[in-house]
């Protein structure tokens, strides 16, 4: 079993932790991807328990874990051929005592809005700048530049264009950005060549302006003066095929990877039999291949790209379908005890929530799906937010930096932690364990607020070994323990569906929302806070409750 999940975990890893950036890249803003993940989510959390009752009842736990391998390898592989939103790159150029091509604008609405930190990249960069401009036809434009710029374009007889369009100009830029002032950023003209024309250093008589589409040959310009078309409105977005393409093979590959790892768990704790407490052992060798591979997909991404900027997630799409269809052919040979069914699998779950400890037990896995969405979707956005605002100069590798990040939250965190969470567990109890989790994410949550080289995020990942690697244990094992005989896949599903389809969900929600409105760093401190207040209440849960449920102390 730790051979299927270490292979399926090889396989997941590479496009589960880079998912936020490649919608990003795509063209989803963070609001939009917020809506995507808590989607995602709830249809994990529908369709969990929805299966774990299937494999209950008409016991088929063999057949539906290989269909869903083979649907999450299948998926994985389309999603190589998702086109981005379509997108527009615009500038304006304005012609007065010099000529200036703004390309991005603070003022809403006017040009694409300004990203300070892309700028910095532009001093990297030597190679001298040159642009096609697409103009439109501008009548109060056309006849400026030919009064300043003395053009033959403008003479009748060289003129056959009756409509007064200017078909392209091709620009030569000074690398240095002004208009800052004016909330614009612009790059100065230094020549202009329209057909035979040539014109340098180029300047007007009175000042006028037009906007036109731009090809520049420099990278950062380019992506300052791009934007996702319909970006004003994102439910324009809903009218867009690419979007729907991406909406249906993101939703299937999400049901094949949730399904996956809600029955992996389940076959685990059977093949275990008695011996529960080695569940984190086993699921040590899934953190330990999800690592690696985070590693080794982010480097394999960095060296594939051409552009600091716009990266290349082709190979972790062959490598994902690779290694699940391996997957599949080992988990095929695998003997799958199938569990005996009952009439009453639905009322023996619903009579646990008669429980406080139990309920109570409910709460702490949404609070805990709440704070693990913010690492999931918008860690690596913060990161690469960092890298651009503070250190350019990491932009060319920041994929494998952040292959790294989750190599350490896997190898260095998760790892240690779930191979001895039987023995914490069993010295601290589990509810200590589940404010512990809190606790930690309070102080992994502020240490990212106050960071800005982002390589400092690299330690801090090391908590992910409480925030997830034990507390995937306790999850785990007490859904286990307090489950009925008869409805054992059902529980752990239901308890994984709280986590990532009402717990997941709502962190997407809240944090696209906080993090499109406020930043990353205050979104951070505010869920630090959180995490605090709860866990203080958890524990004052624990201080004023002893019951027991199953012989096991819950509340300890």
């Amino acid at each position: 079993m730790a051979l299927v999940g270490n292979q399926s975990n090889h396989g997941v890893a590479s496009i589960v932790g880079f998912s936020p950036t490649i919608a990003k890249q795509m063209g989803y803003s963070p609001m939009l991807v917020g809506y995507l993940y808590t989607y995602l989510s709830i249809l994990s959390f529908l369709v969990k328990p929805i299966i774990g009752f299937i494999v209950d009842k008409f016991r088929v736990k063999r057949i539906m874990f290989l269909a869903f391998v083979l649907t999450c390898g299948l998926t994985a592989f389309a999603l190589n051929f998702i086109q981005k939103l379509p997108t527009e790159t615009t500038a304006i150029l304005s012609c007065n005592t010099t000529t200036v091509l703004d390309v991005c604008s603070n003022v809403a609405g006017k040009l694409p809005e300004c990203d300070d930190s892309q700028s910095k990249l532009l001093t990297n960069n030597s190679v001298s700048i040159t642009c096609q401009l697409f103009c439109q036809p501008n009548k109060s434009f056309r006849d400026e530049i030919c009064k300043s710029w003395s053009m033959d374009y403008c003479i009748p007889q060289y003129n056959t264009d009756k409509n007064n369009n200017l078909d392209h100009l091709n620009v030569s830029l000074f690398k240095s950005i002004t208009n800052q002032i004016e909330n614009n950023f612009g790059f100065e003209v230094k020549s202009v060549q329209f057909k035979e024309n040539q014109v340098l250093f180029p300047a007007c008589l009175k000042p006028v302006s037009t906007r036109c589409e731009i090809d520049c040959s420099n990278g950062v310009i380019m992506e300052l003066a791009t934007v996702t078309k319909f970006e004003a409105n994102i439910w324009n977005v809903l009218s867009l095929h690419q979007f729907w393409e991406y909406f249906i093979v993101m939703s299937l590959f999400w049901i094949g990877q949730a399904i996956t790892w809600s029955l992996q768990d389940p076959i685990c704790f059977d093949l275990l039999g008695d011996k529960l407490e080695d569940f984190g052992k086993q699921r040590c060798w899934g953190s330990i291949s999800w690592g690696l591979f985070s590693i080794f997909g982010g480097a394999l991404i960095d060296y594939f790209s051409n552009s600091d900027i716009h990266k290349n997630y082709s190979p972790i799409y062959y490598l994902c379908f690779i290694i699940v269809m391996c997957d599949f052919i080992v988990a095929y040979k695998i003997k799958i005890t199938e569990t005996i069914g009952s009439k009453n699998t639905l009322s023996d779950v619903f009579k646990l929530l008669n429980n406080v400890n139990i309920v109570v037990f409910f709460v702490w896995i949404i609070l805990m799906g709440v704070c693990t969405s913010m690492v999931w979707n918008y860690l690596f956005w913060y990161m690469e937010d960092l890298t651009r605002k503070y250190h350019s100069e990491k932009q060319s590798w920041i994929k494998t930096l952040q292959g790294s990040a989750l190599g350490i939250q896997c190898i260095g965190g998760e790892m240690p932690f779930l191979f001895f969470s039987g023995w914490i567990i069993k010295r601290i109890g589990h509810s200590q364990c589940m404010a512990l989790g809190l606790f930690t994410f309070a102080i992994r949550f502020y240490l990212y607020s106050i960071i800005t080289n982002p390589i400092w995020i690299l330690p801090v990942e090391f908590t992910n070994g409480i925030t997830f690697g034990l507390c995937h244990a306790v999850l785990m094992e007490y859904a286990r323990i307090v489950a009925p005989a008869s409805a054992v896949t059902t529980v752990v599903g239901f308890s994984g569906a709280l986590f990532e389809g009402v717990g997941i969900s709502l962190g997407g929600l809240i944090g696209g929302f906080f993090y499109e409105k406020f930043g990353g760093v205050s979104t951070f401190k505010l869920f630090s806070t959180g995490s605090l207040f709860m866990g203080i209440l958890h524990v004052l849960f624990i201080a004023f409750s002893k019951k027991n449920v199953n012989g096991i102390d819950t509340i300890n």
